[in-house]
């Protein structure tokens, strides 16, 4: 089964689609259990969302980026705030090298030119250390779902509930394939010459 807890908001009506993947050979059976709340607020870090917010999902899918370079998760214009971030990555080039993993997460809210600094490493910022050493994990906040450093692969997820990103005119959420040896952050950071990376990101935002 599978279920989602996320809070969709809407006005007057809401539309619930499922497809079977392409190359599904059954037709099984399908149960639905829709919850939803009439006259209600969405909630996020204790703010009270305006109601006529909408959550909105933007993707980057099978992205190659080179060695160092910065890219964007989402880049949007308006009003609105961050909910959560789920990247997943593989190296194209050396196995078990992960030094990617030195990335600094990023975000430019609000038209500003130099960013404020989420993490001082990709691990960090989804609530993991030392290249997530501990193994897979799972809290209400972050949570680490695959890791194989042997194939220079991970997938995790980041909630901003409990620490909203809010905005007011616009937003740029970025990442970046390894630091350099200074580091964004001016400390003594070595990437280790991080290899090409093949990233998939979804970011989920509200936005009114």
């Amino acid at each position: 089964g599978i279920f989602n807890n996320y809070k969709i908001p809407f006005e007057k009506s809401i539309k619930v689609t499922a497809q079977r993947a392409v190359d599904a050979e059954d037709n099984p059976r399908v149960w639905w259990i829709i919850h939803g709340v009439e006259n209600g607020r969405v909630r996020v870090g204790g703010v009270d969302l305006p109601a006529y917010a909408k959550l909105k999902l933007v993707k980057q899918e099978d992205l190659v980026v080179d060695s160092l370079k910065e890219f964007n998760l989402c880049d949007l214009a308006g009003t609105g705030a961050v909910y959560q971030v789920f990247i997943a990555a593989k190296g194209l080039g050396n196995p078990g090298d992960i030094s990617f993993l030195e990335a600094c997460m990023r975000v430019y809210p609000d038209g500003v030119k130099d960013p404020v600094f989420l993490s001082s490493g990709l691990e960090d910022y989804f609530l993991g250390t030392y290249y997530f050493d501990s193994g897979r994990y799972y809290t209400d906040t972050a949570g680490l779902t695959h890791f194989n450093q042997a194939k220079s692969s991970f997938s995790a997820y980041r909630f901003h509930d409990d620490d909203p990103l809010l905005f007011s005119n616009g937003i740029r959420v970025t990442c970046r394939n390894g630091e350099t040896k200074d580091g964004a952050m001016k400390g003594p950071r070595w990437a280790g010459g991080p290899q090409q990376v093949r990233y998939t990101t979804y970011t989920w935002i509200y936005q009114w």
